[in-house]
């Protein structure tokens, strides 16, 4: 099923019995969690997922997740693309206790009355794909925040000013 207009919600029982792929763009502003992290919501998720029932009766999924999205420099606050290509394994469980059986290398997907919210489902994996802290390359950031961060970090230590020289300067005048 090569669609662009992606359902809101899917029943992954039908998906799997039916050996259907789901294929389409979402843009990146229909993540509300997602755009509050980001730089910008500007951009498009490419969802791939194939469904099929494995061996022992499970709803799967396998496929991927692609995009470049703009995460916030952590040196110079400033916007640094980042491309995320995430792939997933997907099983889709009734409840927990059903998840806490699934083999490792299944992550459950909890269905509620038999659907799944696609836009939540990729949110969060989108979420937990970003990188914890993003960097641009040294050239690539403002420079005067570079060169305050670098100037301190890089300086001599007979350089660095002595935090108790003050002290120092007291003990002498009292003396």
């Amino acid at each position: 099923m090569l669609n662009d207009a992606l359902p809101k919600y899917f029943d992954p029982r039908k998906y799997a019995s039916q050996e259907l792929t789901l294929e389409g763009g979402v843009p990146l502003k229909n993540f509300k969690e997602l755009s509050a992290i980001l730089a910008s919501d500007e951009g498009n998720v490419l969802i791939h997922l194939n469904f099929r029932v494995d061996e022992d009766r499970r709803y799967i999924a396998t496929g991927s997740i692609t995009a470049q999205v703009q995460v916030v420099c952590q040196r110079c606050m400033g916007p640094v693309p980042h491309d995320l290509a995430v792939d997933l394994s997907l099983a889709f469980v009734y409840d927990e206790d059903h998840a806490k059986n699934l083999p490792e290398i299944y992550d459950p997907v909890v269905m509620t009355d038999g659907e799944v919210i696609l836009a939540d489902m990729v949110e969060q994996e989108i979420i937990l794909a970003l990188p914890i802290v993003a960097y641009h390359e040294e050239s690539g950031c403002n420079p005067t925040a570079v060169k305050y961060a670098s100037s301190t970090d890089d300086a001599p230590d007979d350089e660095k000013p002595n935090p108790f020289s003050i002290l120092a300067q007291l003990k002498a005048k009292k003396s």
